[in-house]
């Protein structure tokens, strides 16, 4: 072990702080280190041996393999994007990070039956493709991208309160559809079920079908990577080591393998947190604010625990739907596919242009008999990295939602508790059958790829649990329906004074950019709204073109 990691791992010499943040995933990280680059002594305390949470990276066969966790790719990474930017209100500048964009001509490539369609770079590029395919639907187009651009100009109201004025009366649209899913509103766009399904075709990044999915969600997650698709170098982990470095820089302290297990509140503020760890042991540890980046529900019902919260927290915790969970195919596979013609593009494979099957198998705990399958190639995204795979062999990850009961997956509830269903027999059986089904699927794209495979992991919602401790398996938060978007999703402040809540199922929404915004938004919660304003304000609108 590192001194440094020992030093994350082993030692603690003061026990007041500032701050402390409970969940080094990259919206804690992402808090911690904008609030210590602002004089705050800031403590970070996380579980697992790794910073990051979902941005991380782990290795296979030694460190042949190195597969991301969370992040397959992030839009707005322009040198003026949202993600550089909130980097540099932690104090990392954009040279630091080599951010590599995915093909501009089509970043996401659809891919049904007998049709493909590649979303390009660019919202003004992405529309005219449409209207060329779909001559026909140029009204219902140019009403679709009304509103995602009056989405667009809205969140920019959030950092720049005076824009109200000449944003507001211009948000007719929005104003009429914030409650939406996305079918409703489509059905006021077009009938044609092959543009629906492309309009639609990125739904994999909020896990809801258009019957359920919040309208103004899918615009601000669309717009998002609409600026451009990109993968950082190295991938999630360099955003979470980068992050470290500069909260340790600026006088902040990081401890590893340390579970914390009680918020400690008093007359209805926190007054720090008790944690566990294995050299230490038992310890408290006391600030006047604690920012909690661990799962919603374990944070209000288990750590600050019900005794202190109003019956109405308690009772609308306990009922937030949480997202469906994934579970992802880990490859090597002796394929030269740059030679193949393969670009540097995502895959997302379905099987008809009806997203709702499958989803409502899902809701029904049962794997979909035909599953919607996302395809990841990190040898193309980041071909310099020599510890993405072996020379030769490319890196890639085959996505799926997937039921996350125990008893989907051949298990019962105390075998997932304990740790034991690891080695459960029926639950290796059925990774194995899952990772062939994807495996079968993603042939129609890349032919013969069941013959060419030499590394092969899975990776479940249980997985997800055990190292993030998330409710459910899900790395996305709560649910993304109109029920639990903008202001009935929490928002960072809370009824216990002192405690500021980021991550996943917050305002700011799920994914890595999501998260980030929210560790934003809670150190804006501690030390005044204007950091918000100082990093999020992106000035006038700057749209990617090709």
């Amino acid at each position: 072990m590192s001194k440094n990691n020992l030093k994350r791992t082993h030692v603690l010499e003061d026990d007041k702080f500032d701050v402390i943040v409970v969940g080094a995933g990259i919206g804690g990280l992402t808090a911690a280190g904008t609030l210590a680059k602002r004089g705050k002594k800031v403590l970070v305390l996380d579980m697992h041996y790794e910073l990051g949470g979902c941005a991380t990276v782990f290795h296979r066969h030694g460190k042949a393999y190195e597969f991301d966790v969370g992040l397959h790719y992030i839009g707005d990474c322009g040198e003026k994007g949202l993600i550089p930017r909130i980097l540099k209100g932690a104090g990392i500048e954009y040279h630091e990070i080599n951010f590599l964009e995915q093909d501009p001509d089509g970043f996401d490539t659809l891919c049904f039956p007998e049709f493909t369609f590649p979303i390009p770079r660019g919202v003004e590029k992405f529309k005219q493709s449409l209207i060329e395919e779909f001559p026909d639907e140029i009204k219902g187009i140019n009403r679709y991208f009304k509103f995602l651009n009056q989405v667009w100009d809205f969140m920019g109201i959030h950092s720049n309160p005076l824009s109200a004025l000449w944003i507001l009366p211009r948000s007719i649209l929005l104003a009429r559809y914030a409650t939406a899913t996305v079918e409703e509103f489509l059905d006021t766009c077009t009938n044609d079920k092959k543009l629906r399904a492309i309009l639609t075709g990125q739904l994999g990044v909020y896990h809801q079908p258009p019957s359920r999915a919040s309208m103004a969600g899918h615009a601000g997650v669309t717009n998002h990577f609409l600026q451009g698709s990109f993968y950082p170098s190295g991938g999630g982990q360099v955003f979470s080591d980068k992050l470290g470095a500069a909260i340790e820089k600026n006088g902040g302290k990081i401890l590893l393998r340390s579970k914390v297990t009680k918020i400690l509140v008093e007359n209805k503020r926190v007054i720090g947190v008790e944690f566990e760890n294995k050299k230490l042991g038992s310890k408290k540890v006391y600030a006047d604010y604690v920012i909690s980046n661990a799962d919603l529900k374990k944070t209000l019902l288990d750590l600050v625990g019900e005794e202190h919260l109003l019956s109405k927290t308690i009772q609308r915790t306990k009922n937030y739907e949480m997202s469906p969970a994934m579970g992802i195919v880990y490859l090597g596979v002796d394929l030269d596919m740059k030679a193949l013609g393969h670009k540097n593009t995502n895959y997302r494979i379905y099987p008809s242009y009806d997203y709702e099957v499958a989803y409502n198998e899902i809701f029904e705990q049962r794997f979909p008999e035909a599953p919607h399958v996302f395809i990841g190639n990190a040898t193309l995204k980041d071909p310099d990295n020599p510890n993405i795979a072996p020379e030769g062999i490319y890196n890639l990850q085959l996505m799926s939602v997937v039921p996350n009961s125990p008893e989907a997956w051949g298990l019962t509830q105390a075998e997932v508790d304990d740790g034991s269903y690891r080695k459960n027999k029926k639950y290796q059986e059925k990774k194995q059958w899952y990772a062939e089904q994807l495996i079968k699927a993603t042939e129609s794209v890349i032919p013969g790829i069941s013959k060419h495979i030499v590394y092969q992991d899975v990776s479940t919602p249980f997985s997800v649990t055990r190292f993030i401790g998330a409710t459910g398996g899900t790395s996305y938060g709560i649910a993304f329906t109109p029920e639990q978007f903008l202001h009935n999703r929490p928002s960072e402040k809370t009824e216990i004074k002192g405690l500021i809540l980021c991550g996943a199922s917050t305002r700011t929404g799920h994914g890595i950019f999501g998260a980030m915004t929210g560790g934003v938004e809670a150190a804006a919660a501690v030390s005044g709204k204007k950091v918000r304003y100082e990093i999020l304000d992106k000035g006038e609108r700057a749209v990617a073109e090709a």
